[in-house]
């Protein structure tokens, strides 16, 4: 079928028009009812009260838009008809998802809840057609099978929740989510997807209205609410508008478009798992806090991150024009390598994986008999590493198996991660009794971190190696001082959990 550049030009003009209209009515009515964001003072970076609106007025305006387009007679209600079935079931997971958002918002859900939200919503699209069948990369083409069903969950799944993850600064989501809609847009229509094509063209005008009340400084947030919704709608899209045929997925291009929030919820993931923390903690790690780390301006963050989206759209869209996935895959690759290598983002990650994965390389080859140790810092500058080096040496004079050193203090931008193993933690008999506690780092009332400690019983009670450790960990404060607001130092050390394993 035929759609003109200048009708999807008109439904962006319409979903900005009424973005604009519904935004503004929304911000005072967040304000009345308290629908609002506070400053945490620990991950957040804003420091005042925000209303958390900004994805109520964005489904509306997508909604109403969509809505009046799809019910005017001529060939796209004609296209909209043959997809019922499909329209119907976006729109069902996206009030849905807008829903559990909103309740999240206001009332703060466990994560478990949420979860079960979100796969609920994920579950509608599943049963009204929403599936992967094949995918298609360097011209072969592999079918999933049964497999597939878990593998597209696992898709919507991972797109909702890293662009949630990526919804941190004034801006930088509406940005990003405006950029890579605009791609689909396009993408789409490439391909004749025309009602994706339509959708992505509204959702791209309904942000670019809402960026008007959210650039910095922002006076409305999208909220769990619009981060939620956006990344399902893109999720779906980004797989329905790469079709190469029924239900095969051309693999390269989805992937490519979301290079930045799948880069960065995947260092999300690695950074927390491998410095044993759970992958639901919070921390000040995402791609615009280390931005901003290095000194950036958020005018400057959003030029920076609007370019590198542009780069992979760029390899996308012309990937598709020749048919080469090669240029979309270099694209997404330009851009990890680029934050990796300028620092930007993602270098701690990295050397984090790269000596993890040497430390487990030279275990299972048997070159750590004589102990282990690795050290990295993940944000901040304060002097852990001196704290460390009495650590260690006290733990080899205390004959101790192993010893970790984590701190997680967003509120101070302080990370750090740092473990040892002794001789007699890679020994061969591993039946023998050990025990383990656990000395919580507290800096102002505040739990920043905690130092793990493993042994086995030897003749030296181990209230007494509590007692040394514990000693050596009470300068935290101090360590603070030079990053930290002036605050009156206090003394004594963090409480101590014990326990006992076998």
């Amino acid at each position: 079928m035929s759609y003109t550049v200048e009708s999807l030009a008109l439904l962006f003009v319409a979903g900005l028009v009424c973005s604009l209209v519904f935004t503004g009515m929304a911000r005072g009515l967040g304000r009345r009812v308290g629908l609002v964001d506070l400053p945490d003072g620990r991950r957040k970076i804003h420091t005042r009260i925000v209303p958390l609106v900004g994805g109520i007025a964005v489904f509306f305006s997508m909604v109403l838009v969509l809505s009046i387009a799809f019910s005017r007679p001529g060939s796209l209600a004609d296209d909209v008809s043959e997809q019922s079935r499909e329209v119907l079931g976006l729109l069902g997971a996206a009030t849905l998802i807008c829903a559990v958002g909103v309740l999240d918002d206001s009332r703060g859900l466990r994560g478990r809840y949420k979860l079960l939200g979100q796969f609920a919503a994920i579950g509608i699209l599943l049963a009204t057609g929403v599936q992967v069948r094949a995918v298609a990369l360097f011209g072969v083409d592999i079918e999933l099978g049964w497999i597939g069903l878990p593998l597209t969950a696992f898709w919507l799944l991972g797109a909702i929740n890293s662009l949630n993850l990526l919804d941190g600064m004034d801006g930088l989501l509406g940005t990003v989510g405006t950029i890579i809609c605009l791609a689909v847009a396009g993408m789409a229509a490439m391909n004749q997807h025309m009602v994706g094509a339509c959708i992505a063209i509204v959702l791209a005008g309904s942000l670019v209205g809402f960026l008007r009340y959210n650039l910095p400084p922002a006076s409305v947030f999208l909220g769990d609410a619009g981060s939620m919704l956006v990344g399902l709608v893109i999720g779906v899209l980004a797989i329905q508008c790469s079709l190469k045929g029924p239900a095969t997925v051309a693999l390269a291009a989805p992937f490519a478009l979301m290079t930045l929030p799948i880069f960065d919820s995947t260092a999300a993931v690695l950074r927390r798992k491998l410095t044993g923390r759970s992958i639901f903690s919070t921390d000040r790690g995402h791609l615009h806090h280390c931005m901003l780390r290095c000194g950036l301006s958020r005018p400057r963050i959003l030029l920076i991150v609007s370019a590198l989206c542009a780069l992979t759209v760029v390899g996308v869209l012309g990937s598709i024009a020749i048919r080469s996935e090669s240029l979309a895959i270099l694209s997404a690759a330009a851009v990890v390598v680029i934050l990796i290598a300028t620092r930007l983002f993602g270098h701690a990650e990295f050397v984090l994986l790269t000596k993890s994965l040497k430390e487990y390389v030279r275990a299972s080859a048997g070159f750590g008999r004589a102990g282990r140790e690795l050290e990295v810092r993940l944000q901040g500058s304060a002097g852990w590493s001196v704290m460390w080096t009495s650590i260690v040496s006290h733990a080899e004079q205390l004959n101790l198996r192993s010893v970790a050193l984590d701190v997680n203090a967003p509120a101070h931008h302080e990370g750090y991660h740092a473990r040892w193993s002794g001789p007699a933690a890679v020994r061969s008999d591993e039946t023998v009794e050990c025990w383990s506690a656990v000395i919580l780092l507290t800096a102002w009332g505040q739990t920043i971190g905690q130092v793990a400690v493993s042994g086995h019983p030897d003749s030296d009670p181990v209230w007494r190696k509590l007692s040394v450790l514990a000693s050596v960990t009470d300068g935290v404060e101090t360590v603070l001082a030079g990053t930290a607001p002036a605050v009156p130092v206090l003394t004594g050390h963090g409480p101590l959990v014990a326990s006992s394993t076998a």
